[in-house]
């Protein structure tokens, strides 16, 4: 077996000693991250209205449904978790989402 296979066995070994109980805490370093806080709503029309952006238009720019960007300014469907943090970004810095869609493209 190589030295890469040998290591990853080793690592899960360690990880489910960890996960079990049953390792030594003193080999380990535990880092706990505090969870982001995402809105529970965003005004989309509001973020939409403000950067002088169509629903269509908006929605071409950041890769949204047009149909979601409708529901969600209707308040006949609401954005999910991840969604509303991504129109959290786009509202606080639309041009670093641009850039950021654009990079790879």
């Amino acid at each position: 077996m190589s030295t890469f296979g040998e290591d990853l066995i080793r690592g899960m070994e360690q990880a489910l000693a960890y996960m079990d109980g049953t390792g030594d805490p003193a080999k380990y370093r535990v880092t706990t991250f505090e969870r982001t806080p995402i809105p529970e709503t965003v005004d989309v029309k509001a973020i939409r209205e403000r950067m002088g952006l169509s629903q269509t238009a908006f929605s071409n720019e950041f890769g949204l449904s047009v149909n979601a960007v409708r529901k969600w300014e209707q308040g006949t469907r609401k954005p999910d978790q991840a969604a509303r943090a991504y129109l959290k970004v786009i509202g606080h810095n639309p041009q670093a989402v641009r850039e950021a869609l654009l990079a790879d493209a």
